[in-house]
């Protein structure tokens, strides 16, 4: 009984792709795709109906900083003082170097004379 319910569905498909009515040549829709494309696409946000502009920017800034989790006073003194050191580390080797190099530049300029 399924057989012959399908292949009664299957004839008036048919029958009914038969009936319809004639769509559009390759050639027209080729050129409605090529025009599609060169159509100016809006953008997301436009399409959407988003605003943009200076408006928008603050508030998306204002919610993206409320999301931070901002440091406690205990670790900001802690990595000032690391900042602080590591400057005066690099600060101090920068000088030794700069004296190093000084003296032997000095010491073949005073060979070549």
């Amino acid at each position: 009984m399924a057989k012959a319910v399908k292949g009664k569905q299957q004839k008036q498909t048919k029958r009914q792709s038969d009936n319809r009515p004639a769509g559009k040549s390759t050639a027209a829709k080729k050129a409605d795709v090529k025009a599609a494309r060169s159509r100016p696409q809006r953008s997301r946000a436009a399409r959407r109906g988003e605003r943009k502009g200076a408006g928008k920017f603050l508030r998306d800034v204002r919610v993206e900083l409320a999301k931070v989790t901002w440091p406690t006073r205990k670790d900001l003194i802690q990595s000032t003082i690391v900042v602080v050191v590591a400057v005066f580390i690099a600060t101090a080797l920068t000088a030794g170097y700069d004296v190093v190099f000084n003296k032997l530049v000095s010491e073949v300029v005073k060979l070549i004379k």
